[in-house]
């Protein structure tokens, strides 16, 4: 088992795949990706053709997961609560 009881992860999935293992909506993640928290070639990759409409991602799960360990604090704002802990209080 991961951290946190999750299932370990197959690793590279689809962006809904991705928030239901990370337990964050799929909203959540595009924002955290735009926000600059996911990088592209670490956490994240475009699988759409090029100059399709719209990208298609792949979310690699424990990267991502390890990304939304680290304190907001030492993310350049928060008061070094990680993500996850400040989604899990809200969600109270």
């Amino acid at each position: 088992m991961a951290k946190r009881g999750r299932p370990l992860s197959k690793q590279w999935m689809n962006s809904n795949d991705a928030a239901a293992y990370l337990g964050i909506s799929p909203r959540q993640l595009r924002k955290l990706r735009t926000e600059g928290l996911f990088k592209l070639g670490t956490h994240y990759r475009i699988i759409s053709k090029p100059g399709a409409v719209r990208p298609t991602y792949l979310w690699h799960g424990d990267r991502c997961a390890e990304a939304l360990e680290v304190p907001l604090g030492r993310r350049g704002g928060g008061r070094g609560r990680s993500l996850l802990s400040i989604i899990a209080s809200n969600a109270r």
